[in-house]
């Protein structure tokens, strides 16, 4: 993992894009195959599933930013955001819709599969990524819906909610593998895992931009106000590219998200629940300590021997 990430790190410094692109495949090979080799079949899984679900949902920030703070002071229609409310205002907003998230998630989701639920917050993420589109095309002044309520309602609210509900069935489902003695070890790697397929993705983005679709890039006219290709670039990105790791939902555990998983990947709650309701039947029968045996003690009492039981 460290070498993973000091390799991106080199290739991010020093590479030019095809480079990059390069050293991406690379890099997601060896670590996807080491999984394999190094942790349980059940672990490996879901730690691939985790990086590849990260990397398809390729981060393109960039030019979002220059879009909605019109960084480049470009003529036309634009959102021209001021920093304080798009870093401060917007981040807060969101961070209480993300607690909305995580909330709605242990409502919604305690108690279904995994794969369900995976498949179902992809689905909510693709949506929350159209909020972007909607912006990017104007398709909201034509509605009467002002920049600032637009942002605030979709890429600040329905966005990181979405995002949360897409988040949190990874967390949940890597501390329910963690085996015990090694939690922080394993906790610590594939957390570290999909934080390599979020650089991933930030890769991807770049590629695609350099090669497939460049958006805010340097004209004959020394300008960087070209981009017509966003809408495009986003639809791939946020609309086309996260379903692909929907087939991959097979590898993770049948289980629901409140059951408990042994390192087979077999589900443990029905064995515990019966032996709970078992214990409380009166069917489980356990030793009686010594202490609670009854003994004969003799005990000198008034100048007289007595035996008693305790």
């Amino acid at each position: 993992m460290t070498c993973a990430v000091i390799a991106m790190l080199c290739a991010n410094i020093l590479a030019d894009t095809l480079g990059l692109l390069m050293a991406c495949v690379v890099v997601s090979t060896i670590c996807c195959c080491s999984s394999f080799w190094a942790l349980p079949l059940v672990i490996a899984k879901a730690n691939v599933f985790g990086y590849l679900q990260q990397a398809v949902y390729i981060n393109i920030a960039s030019p979002l930013m220059a879009f909605y703070l019109n960084s480049n002071h470009c003529p036309g229609n634009l959102p021209n955001f001021s920093y304080s409310f798009y870093n401060t205002v917007a981040g807060v907003i969101g961070n209480v819709a993300g607690l909305a998230g995580v909330t709605a998630f242990n409502y919604i989701f305690s108690k279904r599969s995994y794969r369900l639920t995976f498949c179902v917050t992809t689905f909510a993420q693709v949506l929350g990524g159209t909020t972007d589109i909607i912006m990017v095309k104007r398709w909201n002044l034509y509605i009467g819906i002002p920049d600032h309520a637009m942002y605030i309602w979709g890429a600040a609210v329905v966005s990181e909610v979405c995002y949360m509900l897409g988040y949190m069935p990874m967390v949940v489902l890597v501390s329910r593998l963690c085996p015990r003695g090694s939690e922080s070890v394993v906790y610590a790697l594939m957390a570290g895992f999909a934080s390599l397929g979020h650089s991933t993705s930030a890769s991807l983005g770049a590629i695609l931009m350099e090669y497939a679709l460049p958006v805010f890039k340097m004209q004959d006219d020394g300008s960087r106000c070209n981009f017509d290709n966003l809408p495009l670039l986003l639809f791939v990105c946020n609309v086309c590219a996260p379903p692909l790791v929907l087939p991959l939902s097979l590898l993770l555990p049948k289980g629901r998200i409140c059951d408990d998983i042994d390192i087979d990947s077999k589900v443990v709650r029905k064995k515990v629940g019966e032996e709970v309701m078992a214990g409380e039947a009166g069917e489980l029968s356990s030793p009686l300590p010594a202490s609670a045996e009854c003994a004969k003690a003799t005990v000198a009492q008034d100048g007289h021997v007595k035996r008693m039981e305790i």
